[in-house]
């Protein structure tokens, strides 16, 4: 039987036209449904894998663009807009200036439009992203885990943020052998999938989790608050956030976090990622499926910084 809660999860947002037509879909492409795709005057899109489909009326799927398509209307848009915002767009106001808000079960709709410092007009296009929950996705790094920090690494799409969920989740339920305390910085409500201050996801027993619109304070904050053996956080980008990682690591803290790259030598290429690993804030970096063509890879450190000097 295939599992469609997340799918089903999200057409509550949806405009009544919308709604309707994605019910038709067949059980499987609603279980391998990430993103659902609204553009005016454009066909209804979904991401069901790594490829994009159309949608026709009759909730049949199809690869190629052509005039026959279930196409979305300016009405739709409005009104998945205002269902979104529970029909208060003020009370979402500091997220869409993010260009997201935050759905009930964790997932994310991504909003195009006019961004102006009255507010947000003339949305042009949606995209939600539905949150999954994979468990056991992460299995492999755990049975090879070694303290002293991770980095999950791959391109977009291919899955850091629910790999990290899962790792959280089994290092706080004792995968290791030990019950880690995690604190879990939460800048966009992803890891955790809260909504109204309760998550949505399985972090384990043993998670805090800190949400903020600053990871550089919120490391800082769950460093000092928490006491935690572990610290984890999503996508490392600026030297700001390195800093606070540095801090952690010489408290004795481990790191997880993940990291956007294309390939492999991006890793010690990239300032960020680069001098990451010459901190030493991270032993172990876990390359993503997408890479390497279909299973997770563990390095050392020090095999990729040998690699990058020869």
């Amino acid at each position: 039987m295939q599992d469609n809660k997340s799918f089903n999860g999200v057409l509550y947002a949806l405009s009544d036209r919308i709604r309707e037509v994605l019910l038709r879909l067949s059980p499987t492409v609603k279980a391998n449904t990430i993103e659902i795709r609204m553009r005016r005057d454009m066909p209804l899109a979904l991401t069901v894998g790594t490829e994009t489909v159309f949608l026709c009326d009759n909730g049949q799927t199809v690869f190629q663009f052509s005039c026959n398509l279930f196409k979305v209307t300016e009405a739709d848009l409005k009104e998945s807009f205002l269902r979104l915002c529970n029909n208060s767009v003020f009370a979402h106001e500091n997220e869409l200036l993010n260009g997201y808000i935050v759905m009930k079960n964790g997932s994310r709709a991504g909003v195009c439009g006019n961004i102006t410092q009255s507010g947000f007009n003339d949305i042009s296009s949606i995209n939600i992203r539905i949150a999954h929950e994979v468990k056991g996705c992460a299995n492999e790094i755990v049975r090879g885990y070694k303290s002293g920090g991770i980095l999950i690494a791959g391109p977009p799409g291919s899955g850091k943020t629910t790999v990290l969920r899962d790792l959280v989740r089994q290092l706080s339920s004792g995968a290791t052998g030990r019950l880690l305390r995690v604190a879990v910085v939460d800048s966009r409500q992803e890891i955790s999938g809260s909504f109204s201050g309760v998550a949505a996801n399985d972090l384990g027993p043993n998670t805090d989790v800190l949400l903020t619109d600053s990871k550089p304070r919120g490391l800082e904050i769950a460093l000092r608050t928490m006491f935690p053996n572990v610290i984890a956080f999503d996508e490392i980008a600026t030297l700001a956030e390195l800093e606070k990682v540095s801090d952690s690591f010489y408290s004795g803290v481990d790191i997880i976090t993940t990291a956007h790259i294309g390939n492999i030598s991006e890793l010690t290429t990239r300032n960020v990622t680069k001098l990451l690993l010459k901190s030493g804030a991270v032993k172990q970096i876990a390359l993503l499926p997408r890479i390497h063509g279909g299973k997770i890879r563990i390095f050392d450190r020090e095999e990729l910084l040998c690699e990058a000097v020869v």
